[in-house]
């Protein structure tokens, strides 16, 4: 396979030669095509006229198919299939040069029928979308760097690599987006998203831009396509001026009530270590409907996968499922930090967020005193404390321990009065945190412990 830019380069070198793949019929359509197939893919195409390539083709595993539909935006390096409503019923066939919304250019043979006498080379023309039309699109191979050979062995370092990541809160100006459970989705995300998720991929060392909440990424990158402007406008813009490395876009999807849970949407590029990580953090906190899925039918997908910027947009829930809502609402910080870990690639500061550090332990044991000790209800210094005269005094009252917990500094034990054990748990530390890695069996303990 070639990258897009040597498929590019490729096409552009037929333009103004004849090309007969086959040998028969002189420069047919079907021929040109058949030449930069072979080129960018190493495969050539199958069919007796340019209508059948769509059905007579096994694409899987080295391009995608797609039915033309009126949000499709067609990519440089795409071929173009017309139904057998042209060519005499035959169909046609041509490679995409570049494209908007409305209108597709291409490089094609024999569109004027004059290239069965040769007299019709490979030309740069216009069309207007077709219903009928199918689009294939190759994975490409990644473009590739050559680097020169080193003498010595550097030693990897294990940090993560400080990034430029641009946030986008999806929706704007008069398109509010999806409604649900009391809010909007535009207002929702501005709010409650993306300054959190900002904030904690700042604490770990990576440049963050919000896009201007009070635009439209979307529209403004419709708008700067319309006009053929590449550079200052929306997605564009953020490329030409940001140059991030990574783009994510926030949005709440909306269905049925009972419809739940989160995905990361991703172009033709394979899904990375930040779709991965996106993907995992919704898994593990709103849950997911689906996995990571390649759509072509959405305008800032498509340009990012043109412009060849690192984007993706990730529906964080439903906004019509009172569950994701109230998720979301209840947990704001936590699940703002754990997307923010996604991004970064691993827990930020240290550990998970939504996974609270271990301090409770299942360590059985029996306790003998040799001070007096106050009990409470609770572990931690704010549990509250019983009556004096049923605090541990002296090594006659031992008490057989469950658990062992670290709060507030000291080493909690859960027990029962051997005397009541109906009045049920209780309390009591047992001594301080001293030990530097805060081990108990390390600690000098206020009595003696013996371990079961």
């Amino acid at each position: 396979m070639k990258t897009q830019d040597e498929a590019i380069k490729y096409l552009n070198s037929l333009v103004g030669k004849g090309w007969d793949w086959d040998g028969y019929y002189g420069w047919q359509c079907f021929d040109l095509a058949n030449f930069y197939w072979y080129y960018v893919t190493g495969r050539t195409l199958a069919g007796m006229g340019a209508a059948d390539i769509p059905y007579q083709n096994n694409f899987t595993g080295y391009a995608t198919l797609y039915k033309n539909t009126p949000s499709f935006l067609a990519l440089p390096g795409d071929l173009v299939v017309f139904p057998n409503t042209y060519g005499g019923g035959w169909g046609h066939v041509a490679v995409v040069k570049s494209a908007t919304l409305n209108q597709i250019t291409v490089v094609e043979q024999n569109w004027l029928g004059y290239g069965a006498v040769k007299k019709e080379v490979a030309t740069v023309r216009t069309h207007s979308y077709d219903t009928g039309m199918h689009f294939i699109r190759p994975h490409y191979a990644k473009s590739t760097s050559v680097v020169k050979k080193v003498t010595s062995v550097v030693k990897p370092k294990t940090t993560v690599t400080k990034k430029k990541f641009v946030l986008v809160a999806g929706h704007g100006y008069n398109d509010p987006g999806a409604v649900g459970n009391g809010t909007n989705e535009r207002d929702f995300i501005r709010k409650n998203i993306i300054d959190n998720v900002a904030k904690y991929l700042r604490s770990a060392g990576h440049t963050v831009t919000l896009y201007d909440k009070k635009q439209d990424m979307y529209q403004d990158t419709a708008y700067g396509y319309n006009r053929g402007d590449t550079k200052n406008y929306g997605l564009y813009w953020v490329k030409n001026k940001l140059k991030p490395d990574a783009v994510i876009e926030f949005h709440l999807d909306s269905a049925g009530a009972s419809a739940s849970g989160g995905h990361v949407i991703k172009n033709a590029y394979a899904a990375d270590s930040i779709d991965k990580g996106i993907q995992k953090a919704l898994e593990d906190t709103v849950g997911t409907i689906r996995g990571i899925t390649t759509r072509n039918d959405l305008l800032n997908v498509n340009v990012a996968y043109n412009q060849n910027i690192n984007y993706r947009l990730v529906e964080l829930g439903f906004i019509t499922s009172k569950k994701d809502m109230d998720y979301i609402k209840k947990n704001l910080q936590a699940f703002t930090k754990r997307i923010a870990e996604g991004i970064h690639g691993k827990p930020i500061g240290g550990t998970p967020a939504g996974k609270s550090k271990k301090i409770r332990w299942d360590w059985k044991g029996r306790f003998t005193p040799n001070t007096k000790i106050k009990v409470r209800k609770s572990p931690g210094l704010k549990g509250v404390i019983v009556d004096k005269g049923s605090w541990l005094k002296d090594k006659s009252d031992w008490v057989d321990f469950v658990s062992v917990t670290k709060k507030d500094g000291y080493w909690w034990i859960k027990f029962k009065y051997p005397t009541n054990p109906k009045a049920g748990y209780f309390y009591c530390a047992v001594c301080k945190i001293t030990d530097k890695n805060e081990k108990i069996k390390n600690e000098k303990y206020w009595g003696k412990i013996k371990w079961k």
